[in-house]
C-alpha cells in the first residue's frame, strides 16, 4: 500500500496492511501479507483479528477488545487470520502455501460450511473458511 493513499485503498487493502503490521512471536506479518497478495486468486477475503471468548449474552466477550486497548500504542494486537475461500480446493492450496512459505501458524482450522455460513450470516453458500492462529 506504499503508493496508495489510505482514502483510496479498498477495505481489503487496509486489512492486508493490518496483517503486515501485526508481527509478533512467530507471526511474520510482512511475509504473510506478501504471500496473500501473491496468491490473491485463492481467497475472497482475508482479515486478522482477535475474537473474544463467548460468555453471557449481556456481557462483552472476554478479550474481545484487546485490539481497541492497544490502538493508542499503534499496535494491532490480533492473533487469528481468517481466510474466506470459494471452495475446498482453494482452502487446501492456502493450507499448503502456509506451510511451504513458513507462515508458522500454531493452529490451522478448516471450518465446515454450516459453521462458516452461521458465522458469516449467510446460508446455502459453498464458502470455506480457514482460520490460522498464532500464540
Amino acid at each position: 500500500m506504499t503508493d496508495l493513499l489510505l482514502r483510496d485503498a479498498t477495505i481489503q487493502q487496509i486489512q492486508l496492511e493490518l496483517i503486515r503490521r501485526a508481527s509478533f512471536n512467530s507471526f511474520d506479518g510482512p511475509r504473510v501479507a506478501d504471500s496473500l497478495a501473491a496468491h490473491a486468486d485463492l481467497w475472497l477475503a482475508a482479515c486478522i483479528d482477535r475474537p473474544g471468548l463467548p460468555g453471557a449474552i449481556d456481557q462483552l466477550p472476554a478479550g474481545s477488545l484487546i485490539t481497541l486497548r492497544d490502538l493508542g500504542d499503534n499496535h494491532w494486537n490480533a492473533d487469528t487470520l481468517f481466510l474466506l475461500t470459494e471452495n475446498d480446493h482453494q482452502a487446501q492450496e492456502l493450507f499448503h502455501i502456509a506451510g511451504a512459505e513458513s507462515w508458522d501458524a500454531d493452529t490451522i482450522i478448516f471450518h465446515d460450511r454450516e459453521e462458516t455460513n452461521a458465522a458469516l450470516g449467510t446460508g446455502g453458500r459453498d464458502y470455506v473458511l480457514l482460520s490460522l492462529w498464532w500464540d
